[in-house]
């Protein structure tokens, strides 16, 4: 899966990249590119690492009143011709939600656009949600993250080194 990260004005940039670069990792994938765009002139870049590229992750940050949404999302479904509901929700896209804030993966026969908010905190919930829909359409599969150390590691290791020594 060749995947590409596309900033729409997004801020968090450093964090951002990490949360996504983690996530990538677990599926064996990497970033190949990566641009930046502010306003509506994300769409420009996009066309252009979509010519090149299976996965784009967009960043944006969230608006709007609850649930929050990435601030570039209407402008992207509008291009897309992506039928909207009652609701301002897009019909046929997986929605990714955390609490109040959500992020989208739109996904052609070939493609997908992983749509999500300017939040680094959020991205690894956001982005487990969209794991197994990109490992089945690109027959990946996803990693376990490596388990996080023992509260009391220190203890641990002290019992495994045997009682101290005066």
């Amino acid at each position: 899966m060749k995947s590409a990260l596309l900033f729409a004005g997004a801020h968090q940039t450093y964090f951002v990249r990490s949360a996504v670069e983690t996530f990538l990792a677990s599926l064996d994938c990497s970033l190949a590119a990566e641009e930046a765009a502010f306003g509506a002139s994300f769409l420009p870049p996009l066309s252009r690492l979509l010519a090149g590229h299976d996965v784009v992750f967009v960043i944006s940050p969230a608006e709007g009143f609850t649930p929050a949404r990435p601030a570039c999302a209407k402008a992207l479904f509008e291009r897309l011709h992506v039928p909207l509901g009652a609701d301002g929700e897009p019909r046929g896209v997986l929605r990714l939600a955390d609490g109040d804030i959500e992020g989208y993966l739109l996904e052609s026969s070939s493609q997908a656009i992983c749509l999500l908010p300017d939040d680094a905190r959020l991205l690894p919930r956001l982005l487990a949600q969209a794991a197994a829909p990109l490992c089945e359409k690109y027959g990946l599969t996803r990693r376990a993250a490596p388990a996080a150390p023992t509260p009391r590691f220190e203890e641990e290791l002290a019992a495994e080194q045997g009682p101290e020594q005066p």
